[in-house]
């Protein structure tokens, strides 16, 4: 395998509401479990691909800056390497690192001071800035990823002067499926605002919060196959990437993450086995449902 998307780490400082770690940015105990990947992990997964040409951290549940070993994960690809976060944590003397051993960082900011903080819920903005000026200060190469959404897209092109003001070597624009939903409250009692698509094409309807509540916990605790073939033409499967989770378990992909039923995840030592039987007829349908990698014939 020529690409591996890693998970560092399961914890996040940030409560996105779109984000899987969390329903609507209520974090529901006992779901997923909190860990950071290990050195020793990460160097035995790594064995299985010597062939491996980019390895980037980019959470599934957490952001790979929470994991205080990062740098060392990342110095033991020996290969191009980014990580992906939301900007706001780590120390000075880590982004410094980072951008010593030529790790690449995606900094994911939807908005300017005034917008970002409405997706990207309990994020600062100065300790984006501070960290934003401490990487690329020192030689580090920074790309912006920007997700538009109803609140932000009217603030695209004094986003993407910003970035060059900054230097940053690339504005990206990643519009993706997770443009669309309430967000709750840390207590989950309560919808605060809601997250709309740019293009207008959704607008805030009536949610029973604890209904959802309940079935996120049914969802992702008790999950079942459908007991028919899927015809799944995956984008992941078609480029050969693999994904390691931060207990050093390995699946096909992020959206087979973690150990629900039905899911085709393995420990590292068995890999050959799953790479042997993964076809995308036998997938589990949950990433047609959230990916946005691949889609249904």
């Amino acid at each position: 395998m020529k690409l591996l998307h890693v998970e560092a780490s399961t914890y996040c400082n940030a409560r996105c509401p779109l984000c899987p770690r969390g329903l609507y940015g209520y974090k529901v105990e006992g779901v997923w479990p909190e860990v950071h990947l290990t050195v020793d992990k990460f160097r035995e997964c790594l064995e299985r691909f010597p062939e491996r040409e980019y390895v980037y951290f980019n959470g599934h549940l957490g952001d790979p800056m929470m994991n205080p070993k990062i740098v060392e994960l990342a110095k033991l690809t020996k290969c191009r390497t980014s990580v992906t976060t939301n900007g706001s944590i780590g120390s000075r003397e880590t982004w410094l690192a980072l951008a010593e051993n030529n790790i690449e960082v995606k900094f994911s900011i939807d908005g300017l001071e005034d917008t970002n903080h409405i997706y990207r819920q309990d994020v600062q903005w100065n300790k984006i800035m501070q960290r934003v000026k401490w990487f690329i200060s020192a030689g580090g190469h920074a790309i912006w990823k920007w997700i538009p959404f109803k609140h932000n897209v009217h603030q695209r092109e004094e986003t993407e002067k910003l970035c060059k003001e900054l230097g940053f070597k690339e504005f990206y624009v990643e519009d993706q499926g997770r443009s669309f939903g309430p967000a709750l409250n840390k207590e989950g009692t309560e919808i605060t605002h809601w997250i709309l698509p740019a293009d207008g094409s959704a607008e805030p309807h009536p949610y029973d919060i604890p209904a959802g509540i309940s079935r996120y916990k049914e969802t992702h605790q008790n999950f079942q196959v459908e007991p028919r073939l899927y015809n799944i033409q995956c984008e992941y499967l078609l480029r050969k990437d693999t994904y390691i989770n931060a207990k050093g378990e390995i699946g096909p992909c992020c959206y087979h993450g973690y150990d629900m039923p039905g899911r085709p995840f393995v420990k590292v030592e068995d890999h050959p086995k799953l790479m042997a039987s993964w076809k995308t007829k036998n997938c589990n349908p949950v990433c047609a449902m959230t990916c946005g990698r691949g889609f249904l014939d």
